[in-house]
């Protein structure tokens, strides 16, 4: 089955406004709030963790809530922290290691890195911070454009 078509994809391809291909009524758009700023981060992030936690609070203000999402926020932080360490380490001491023959083997650590970015994808879509997530949180939008508009456009300019 193939993936759900994001609601700001459905908004371009729409029947009308409001509406999409099939004429079926869309979700409203829920505004952004106004900027509050980012809860202090935590003593025990780290530079990368730290600059995460800024961009993150930033961009989902208008979601966020720092009473209840404050725990999975410090979580996929700490992830960032713990990510930049490792990939330094493998930057060290190279995408290949010898092995217990003597062999060239890939360093241990990048099956780690795989899975700690795994989820920290599963945490990014908890927080919505994906566009299908946004979409399905009323925050993706973008402005539909139709053919006749275009066309005006097209005329105005020539």
């Amino acid at each position: 089955m193939p993936p759900r078509k994001p609601v700001d994809q459905k908004r371009l391809t729409g029947r009308s406004p409001g509406r999409d291909a099939g004429g079926r009524r869309l979700p409203e758009v829920v505004g952004l709030a106004a900027a509050a700023g980012a809860p202090d981060p935590p003593d025990s992030l780290k530079p990368a963790g730290v600059a995460e936690w800024q961009r993150l609070w930033t961009a989902g203000r208008a979601w966020l809530s720092p009473e209840f999402d404050l725990l999975i926020m410090r979580r996929l932080c700490e992830s960032h922290d713990a990510r930049a360490e490792m990939l330094a380490q493998v930057e060290r001491d190279g995408f290949t290691v010898e092995g217990y023959k003597g062999q060239p083997r890939p360093h241990p650590l990048l099956s780690h890195i795989r899975g700690i970015e795994a989820e920290m994808r599963r945490m990014e879509v908890e927080c919505g911070f994906t566009p299908a997530a946004r979409s399905k949180l009323g925050y993706a939008e973008v402005k539909r454009v139709s053919k006749i508009d275009e066309l005006m456009a097209r005329r105005r300019k020539g």
